[in-house]
């Protein structure tokens, strides 16, 4: 659940490319600029799942010339669980009923730099307020039909057929992968490694009405080791799911009172291989689980952090 008193933030890397392959390179600043007049327009919305979902951007800080942009984006869910208060000392709960037409909300503060990534030629640094609810997998999609909207109407001419196209922007996220898997275990407590393998086995594991889709072992830490041991505990854990076929290592943890897991192909070196960076943010003004305006204490630690 959402504290709070904390957020969590991560970073990405927004791409942006034309969708035609002739087109020119739209700038980042015509991308934001276009995003922000549909933003202010009212009409940076969709709705999702028979219309009892909504996700909108209900607010975009931007101007030419910004070193960034912050967006709010709020999912809307009406197939959400009423919310339960329970009372610390006796337990009694007590459900607070959603009204006609409405949703569980929750909101994400999204930071995009218009400054290029170095070493890239479409990156932008992006931070992303984790809540529950709002993914990349929900991200990508919604921002994409928002660009399409943006754009609506405008064209360039194809220097080779002479025919004029659509001109329109698509995001593709990145992980901005900044951290290696000791990097994110420092401090933390691992809880268990689990060894996956979702190769379809025969014999003894199918019968005439079921095949077998997953098998994991899994490995329960009983005691801590040190940082310097953690690599080489999960290394030999690799290498022990490689020998024995399985595809997959999945590791559990805890940190800063946030748990996580991750997870490694059995030929990916826990060494090297780079992961999503995370960052904890403190905030001395209480912030909601949906926010109907940008948090100005959490937009400037953001700032901070980009």
């Amino acid at each position: 659940m959402l504290s709070t008193y904390e957020r969590w933030v991560s970073f990405f890397d927004f791409a942006f490319q034309p969708t035609h392959a002739a087109a020119p390179d739209i700038p980042v600043s015509d991308i934001l600029r276009n995003l922000k007049n549909l933003v202010d327009a009212g009409n940076a919305v969709r709705l999702y799942n028979q219309g009892t979902r909504a996700v909108r951007i209900s607010e975009m800080t931007y101007k030419v010339g910004d070193s960034e942009a912050i967006l709010l984006i709020q999912l809307c869910d009406k197939n959400g669980s009423d919310p339960v208060f329970g009372e610390l000392t006796t337990g009694q709960l007590r459900v607070e009923p959603k009204l006609a037409g409405e949703g569980i909300a929750v909101s994400s503060h999204v930071m995009i730099s218009t400054s290029i990534v170095q070493h890239t030629a479409d990156h932008f640094k992006t931070l992303v307020e984790t809540v529950p609810g709002i993914s990349k997998s929900i991200l990508q999609p919604f921002l994409n039909a928002m660009l399409r909207e943006a754009f609506t109407g405008q064209e360039f001419k194809n220097p080779a057929t002479k025919a004029m196209c659509q001109l329109k922007p698509k995001l593709e996220i990145f992980s901005h992968g900044s951290q290696t898997l000791l990097d994110t275990l420092k401090g933390a407590k691992l809880h268990n490694v689990k060894l996956v393998s979702t190769r379809k086995q025969g014999g003894m594991d199918k019968t005439a009405y079921t095949e077998l889709a997953e098998r994991s072992v899994r490995y329960k830490i009983i005691k801590q080791p040190p940082l310097a041991d953690k690599k080489r505990l999960l290394e030999i854990l690799r290498k022990k799911g490689q020998q024995s076929g399985f595809s997959k290592v999945s590791i559990s943890y805890s940190k800063d009172g946030r748990q996580a897991s991750l997870d490694l192909d059995r030929n990916e070196d826990a060494a090297t291989k780079l992961f999503t960076k995370s960052e904890k943010i403190i905030l001395g003004s209480g912030i909601n689980q949906c926010e109907s305006t940008i948090h100005q204490e959490l937009e400037t630690k953001m700032k901070g952090l980009l």
